[in-house]
């Protein structure tokens, strides 16, 4: 019995140590380009700890809103590039990234894209947020063969004390 209850103990601690997540918000970014046109715009940085995945987005704001209701449209912004540069982005979205593996460090996010439409001429106000859940990381096979190992231990003492 004590060893089914170690070999549990096992296993629960290997899923104990499971990915944890961060989420990242940054404050909105208001852009005022002096054209139609922006490139390579920070929209914030974040430091990792650890190899982590990151997923996130970047929303446009449509209208800013003021005391007593009264609202001014704001241009639509279209965006061509939302990411890390030199860093590839697995999210096909325009507004979202995704990135697979990024070792820890910091690193700063950047938008590309244009402003169109009837809103006040070059001005678009961006929200963006991130979160960041740590890469799982593969064990080594000598690992699994010490684990193994130990456990076959657990077992012959057990078997032992029984006799």
């Amino acid at each position: 019995m004590q060893f089914k209850t170690l070999a549990l103990g096992a296993t629960l601690a290997l899923i104990g140590a499971a990915a944890s997540a961060e989420t990242f918000s940054f404050e909105p970014q208001v852009l005022t380009p002096s054209t139609g046109s922006f490139s390579d715009v920070v929209l914030g940085s974040f430091t990792l700890t650890q190899a982590s995945n990151v997923t996130g987005s970047v929303l446009a704001a449509t209208t800013i809103g003021f005391e007593g209701g009264s609202t001014l449209p704001l241009q639509s912004v279209s965006f061509s590039f939302v990411g890390l540069n030199g860093h590839t982005d697995l999210d096909p979205s325009a507004t979202g990234f995704s990135f697979a593996n990024l070792a820890a460090g910091t690193y700063q996010l950047v938008a590309s894209g244009s402003l169109s439409g009837a809103g006040i001429p070059n001005f678009a106000v961006l929200r963006t947020t991130a979160t960041a859940v740590a890469a799982s990381a593969v064990p080594e096979p000598a690992s699994y063969a010490l684990m193994l190992a130990g456990i076959a231990g657990l077992g012959f003492l057990a078997r032992r004390r029984k006799a």
